[in-house]
């Protein structure tokens, strides 16, 4: 079986993988030691600036993208090629720690882990793709028609300023691929990734002397409370939809009926047609109002979209999976997460977008020391650099 995995293996391009390590581990350095989360301007400048020197000297040619409301810019960088396809590299620049995170817990390598602030998510990520492309230019390749790399600085606040600069380049190019990382553990495709929204409702009573003329009063906390029960039963986990009330507030001082009250709510969802039949539902129920005299208020706040990785996307994960198995290893293929991707703007162009090209890693979002497999690295440029090999060449 190893024999026969081998066979299609580019030792050359493997080998040349293995060589560029040590860069890799270099790069990751130099990212995880500036401090870069979501609003952290100084910062995100710092990295963007970095980028942009590294991109510049690959030969692209670089243009800076605001992306409000947050701090940041987006980099993007295009090189052009003699050939058809068109691909879009993407990775984010921003973290989610605070400035002095770095001071604290800086970057290290222990063994075959690597360890520092974001080093995972996403700075791995940018490491693979700005590696690759060297690997890929250094080898003479041009047969590509365009290669487009974004970075974006707002990614983990749900890239509200640049989801539209991420669908305007996919909708751009042939295919897409992102750079997030995947489990130190085990290497795993996901094939769809949770919607994300905030819901947040407000009910406006009446004011009354809670002991001498409760009647007179209309109770906003009774009312919230009836909506809350009338509504717990969106929570449908088998249609893939999670919704849940998950803070309320209401009332000022005990001898009083409550004139206000509010509640909100987390809602998860794998298929976007299955959130607005849900937000159809909730506004439904929200008018059945248990008193008449309650005024209901409802807030809608989209996150991220609902990744599907489609027919493409599979077709995509399956060449990945290919890909490693030269190598004697093997891509896990995983249903479903309940996190969120920037996968999910790119794929609403319609064109094939495939995740988790980044190195494996642990302990993002967490207390714990994030870190990567540095002893992956080789492994991962190879994928990287025969996958884009491949789809520009049309196989």
């Amino acid at each position: 079986l190893e024999s026969l995995r081998a066979q299609g293996r580019n030792d050359a391009l493997l080998a040349s993988a293995r060589a560029e390590q040590l860069a890799v581990v270099a790069t990751l350095k130099r990212l995880v030691e500036i401090d870069s989360g979501s609003g952290d301007s100084a910062g995100l400048a710092r990295i963007a600036d970095l980028l942009d020197a590294e991109l510049k000297s690959l030969g692209f040619s670089v243009e800076r993208v605001a992306a409000p409301p947050g701090p940041g810019v987006s980099i993007v960088g295009r090189l052009r090629g003699s050939g058809q396809q068109k691909i879009l590299m993407m990775a984010h620049m921003d973290t989610v720690y605070l400035p002095g995170t770095v001071a604290r817990k800086p970057f290290r390598v222990e063994g075959p882990l690597a360890y520092g602030p974001g080093i995972a998510d996403d700075k791995g990520g940018i490491a693979i793709i700005l590696h690759s492309l060297n690997l890929l230019l250094a080898g003479g390749a041009r047969n590509f028609g365009e290669l487009v790399v974004m970075f974006n600085p707002d990614e983990e606040r749900g890239s509200v300023g640049s989801s539209s600069l991420i669908e305007k380049l996919a909708s751009e190019v042939d295919h897409v691929l992102s750079y997030e990382p995947t489990s130190a553990d085990v290497e795993a495709m996901v094939l769809a990734t949770s919607g994300i929204a905030s819901i947040g409702v407000t009910v406006t009573g009446k004011a009354a002397h809670a002991g001498a003329a409760p009647e007179l009063g209309v109770n906003a906390l009774i009312e919230l409370a009836d909506l809350m029960l009338r509504t717990v039963d969106l929570d449908a986990p088998a249609k893939g939809v999670r919704f849940n009330w998950t803070t309320a507030s209401g009332g000022e001082v005990q001898n009083m009926i409550p004139d206000k009250a509010t509640v909100g709510a987390d809602v998860r969802y794998l298929r976007n047609e299955d959130f607005d039949a849900t937000m159809v539902e909730l506004k439904q129920r929200l008018e059945k109002k248990r008193l008449s005299g309650a005024q209901v208020a409802l807030s809608i706040v989209p996150g991220r979209p609902a990744f599907q990785a489609g027919e493409g996307g599979r077709r995509l994960i399956e060449k990945a999976r290919a890909i490693y198995q030269e190598l004697g290893l093997d891509i896990r293929v995983v249903p479903s997460t309940g996190g969120g991707t920037d996968a999910a703007y790119a794929v609403k162009s319609g064109k094939p977008v495939i995740e988790s090209m980044g190195l494996p890693g642990a302990n993002y979002h967490s207390n714990a020391d994030e870190y990567v497999r540095i002893d992956r690295i080789a492994e991962r440029l190879y994928l990287s650099v025969r996958m884009i090999g491949d789809l520009v060449a049309g196989k």
